[in-house]
Formats: structure tokens, sequence, C-alpha cells
């Protein structure tokens, strides 16, 4: 049976209580210059992402201490751990250029141990909220989005299905910023644009198992303008997948 947030593991999770890293605090990690855009204002809300280092036009973080952990927390079996995090990031044009895809890319590893057949899981989700508050140098209002990273086995593994032991796990999503824009009536290309993400680890175990689920303390996370043309660099990935955009504000 394989666990999904919309049925056993919600369940779980609308009738537990949740335990979050006890030490996570607010982190503000300033601003980095790129190659062609600056990425501004990074700002971490509990602090598990890590501070960043710029590469030409990508920013990376590399967290060694967002994980979830259960047995980790003193309530856990029978409750989820739940460890979750925000990261704010405003990304700024130079000059002459424009932002037109942003690629997300996301690492970690999951381990998942049983006596008996007892039952363990974990999950990782990302939901990326979009605004872009530039289009060809000119403020505007109310151009955003939202979507949701693209895992490794939708980002769900548990005992029944992929078995015990350790198994790693990718994240991919390609923001297109010109069809958010068309989207919205609008038309020209975005030199403003603030990303908000929401990173979330869930784990769960049954007295016998253990579960233990977090992001690599290298290629946790990357954050990438691409050069275009952006399409032939989702095709040559393979992502048309993820090119498919929610359509829908933030609310």
């Amino acid at each position: 049976m394989r666990f999904s947030t919309s049925g056993f593991f919600a369940a779980l999770l609308l009738g537990s209580a949740f335990f979050a890293a006890s030490s996570a605090q607010a982190a503000f990690y300033g601003n980095f210059a790129g190659s062609t855009v600056n990425f501004i204002d990074v700002q971490d809300q509990n602090g598990l992402f890590g501070a960043p280092t710029a590469s030409g036009d990508s920013l990376d973080f590399s967290p060694n201490t967002f994980e979830a952990i259960c047995p980790g927390a003193p309530s856990c079996p029978p409750s989820p751990v739940l460890v979750d995090d925000t990261l704010t990031i405003t990304i700024q044009a130079n000059s002459g250029s424009f932002i037109d895809d942003i690629l997300l890319t996301e690492a970690g590893d999951t381990t998942l141990t049983s006596f008996l057949d007892a039952f363990a899981a974990t999950s990782v989700t990302a939901t990326v909220f979009i605004d872009i508050f530039e289009i060809d140098g000119v403020s505007v209002n109310n151009i955003n989005g939202n979507a949701a990273m693209t895992f490794t086995n939708g980002g769900e593994f548990e005992t029944t299905d992929e078995g015990t032991g350790t198994h790693i796990w990718t994240g991919l999503l390609l923001i297109d910023l010109d069809q958010i824009i068309a989207n919205a009536g609008g038309s020209g290309r975005a030199t403003r644009v603030q990303l908000n993400l929401d990173n979330t680890l869930v784990a769960f175990a049954a007295s016998g198992a253990s579960a233990r689920i977090e992001k690599k303390d290298i290629d946790g996370l990357a954050i990438t303008i691409v050069p275009e043309p952006g399409t032939a660099l989702l095709m040559g990935l393979g992502l048309a997948g993820l090119a498919g955009f929610r359509r829908s504000g933030r609310h």
C-alpha cells in the first residue's frame, strides 16, 4: 500500500501533533551577486537551508540540519515528525538583462528500518510562490503564480513499497516567467522576481520501525537562472512535464 498525503498519511497528519526542530531560528543571509542577476534579501524562516554560495547565476544551499527523524522526538511514534522551512529570495536582473526561466533542483536521502514488518514512511514536498514585481524595468502588481516541485517517487517512500535501507531522492522544477506574465494578460520580460519556497519533510514510524529523511549537505538546493533558450534546456533534461504551471495566484 502506498501512502499519500490524500490517504493514510494524511489521516496521520490531521490526527497528530507535529514536532519541528527545536533549535530552528530565522536567518538573514543578505545579498549575493550573480553574473546577470543579483540575489537580494535572502532570508530563511527557520535557518535550516544554511547560508548559500553564488556561482555564475546560481545560488546553492548546502543544509546540514534540515531533517525529520522518527523516532527522534519524545512522542514519535505514534505522531509523525514534520520539519518545515520557508526560503525567500528576490532576484533582480542587471541592466540590459532579463529573467526568463528559473530552475530549482533539490537532493536528499531517506533511511527506513523495520523489525517484524513494522511500517515506516517519509515524504518531501516543496511549493514555490512566485511574484513578479518588474517587467522591462517597470513596476507591476498582481502578477504571480505557484507550482509544486516534482520529486522521485512523488516524494514518498515507505517500507511496504521501497523497502528498508537508504533511498536517494531528487526534485526538479522549471519556472517559466514568460508564461506567468502571459497568463496574467501581460507582455514583456521579467526583471525583478520574488520566490517563496516552502519545503516540508515528514517522517513516520510505527513501533518497531524508524524513519529519517533529510536534505543533503551537498546539492541540497540550487536556484539557477536559465540562459535562453530555456525550452531547449527543458527538453534536454527530459523535464517537459515540469513545464505545466498551476495557474493560480497566491492567496
